[in-house]
Order: structure tokens, then C-alpha cells, then sequence
């Protein structure tokens, strides 16, 4: 059995798990069997970081669970946050032409392992713990202003904003905690992958999460993709919507 919320299935234990989370001790009346809602457990971070990795599904789950108890759950510690003023083209619903200014703001957060339930070096999201630390930045979709928690590799992102002769090849050490070392443009370009080397970007467009990256034309793609640094991400991400 499935359950059904925001068009994405979950399992039915989860999808309980999430419901009771996003209502609290308010059973809804479409809940066809509130005998068991105050048996229900809610679900916590913990798990929703160890079960989902679908983006998607792990974002409506953070939106059961809500910011507010995430960051009473977990802690996280605000490491910086920068609001960036960007210049976007529409045409309303007149048809016409409008240009909008909007502030856009990023924060990037640390959070400890053991508040993730990790008690060991084991690695998560794709990476390994960096001096039992994670980092994720936080920002809206400028389409529907949900807010977004995507987890980032911290180490990635110094290493692709940090360049020694044209190349990645930068040493890393476990014992220095990276995010500190980043900034929070950094945390959400590296978010956007290409196989275009630096350089051939001609600009990007950006229509909520789908990135559409003109090449110039006297570039070729590369064979691998690579993640794009800040300068590109000031510079080259003309529109956004």
C-alpha cells in the first residue's frame, strides 16, 4: 500500500510517518484510520537523511517535517549566508516585456555527525564525513519560494573554486573543516554540473531546478562533466525564474 503526498508515492509505514509529522497531534479527517494516530511515530531528520535519496522526496519530507523542527533537531550552525541581487525578463500575462530586480539569499549551515545518528566514519550523501561534519545550503525556488536544504560536499566545492594551474588538483586534508573555508555562491554553483570545460559557457538560464548552459561555439564539450564555480555562476546565470 501507498501513500500519496504532493503526487509523489511513499511507502505506506513512511507516508504515515511523514502525515503525522506534518500534522502533529491533529489527525486529519481524510485519514482513514485515525485509531492508530496516536500510535504513530513522526518521522525525524535522522531518517529522512538515511532514507530518502531522491531529492525530490527527500524535499517533501523535509516539508512534513518543517524547518523549524529540523533545525531543533539537528542544530545546525549557520556559517554564513550572503543575499545576492539578480536582474530577471518575463512576459506577463498582458504579454508584455518586464524586467524584475529580486534578492536572492543563500545560507550554508554546518551540522555535527552525531546529530545525523552518525556514530562512526561512515560516509553519507554520496561523500565521506569531513572531520564528522556536514554542510547543506539553504535557498528558495524562485518559481514557487519553497525552501530548499540540498547537502553539498564541501570539500568538492573548495577544490572547484580553488585552481592550480587550470587543474583540480588540489591536496585535501582531513583535519580542516572546508566549509568554513567556502561561501555559500560557492555551495549552490557547485550544485549545477556540465560538460562544458571553463571557458566555453557562453550563459545559463535557470527555470527552477532545469539549467539550460549555452556553449560557445568555438568550444567542444568535454567527455566528463564537472561542477561550475561562483565566478560562473555571477557572471554567466543571465535569467532565472
Amino acid at each position: 500500500m501507498k501513500i500519496i503526498i504532493n503526487n509523489t508515492r511513499f511507502d505506506y509505514n513512511i507516508g504515515c510517518k511523514l502525515i503525522k509529522a506534518k500534522h502533529g497531534n491533529n489527525c486529519p479527517t481524510w485519514f482513514n484510520q485515525p485509531e492508530i494516530w496516536d500510535e504513530i511515530e513522526p518521522i525525524t531528520f535522522k531518517e529522512i537523511s538515511s532514507t530518502f535519496s531522491n531529492i525530490e522526496e527527500r524535499r517533501i519530507a523535509i516539508s512534513c517535517l518543517g524547518i523549524e523542527n529540523l533545525v531543533s533537531e539537528v542544530n545546525p550552525t549557520l556559517l554564513s549566508s550572503e543575499t545576492i541581487t539578480k536582474t530577471t525578463t518575463f512576459v506577463n500575462q498582458k504579454g508584455e516585456v518586464e524586467t524584475l530586480k529580486f534578492d536572492d539569499t543563500y545560507a550554508l549551515f554546518e551540522v555535527n555527525a552525531e546529530s545525523l545518528g552518525l556514530s562512526d566514519g561512515s560516509r553519507r550523501f554520496g561523500w565521506s564525513t569531513n572531520e564528522r561534519k556536514f554542510h547543506f545550503i539553504q535557498c528558495k525556488d524562485t518559481s514557487t519560494d519553497r525552501v530548499y536544504l540540498i547537502w553539498i560536499d564541501s570539500v568538492s566545492v573548495y577544490v572547484t573554486n580553488n585552481s592550480m594551474t587550470g587543474e583540480r588538483h588540489l591536496g585535501v586534508s582531513s583535519s580542516i573543516n572546508y566549509g568554513e573555508l567556502i561561501t555559500p555562491i560557492q555551495a549552490v554553483a557547485w550544485t549545477i554540473q556540465t560538460n562544458i570545460k571553463e571557458g566555453g559557457i557562453e550563459k545559463m538560464i535557470r527555470q527552477g531546478d532545469c539549467i539550460l548552459i549555452k556553449k560557445k561555439k568555438e568550444h567542444e564539450v568535454s567527455e566528463t562533466t564537472r561542477h561550475i564555480t561562483e565566478k560562473e555562476y555571477r557572471e554567466l546565470l543571465v535569467l532565472e525564474s
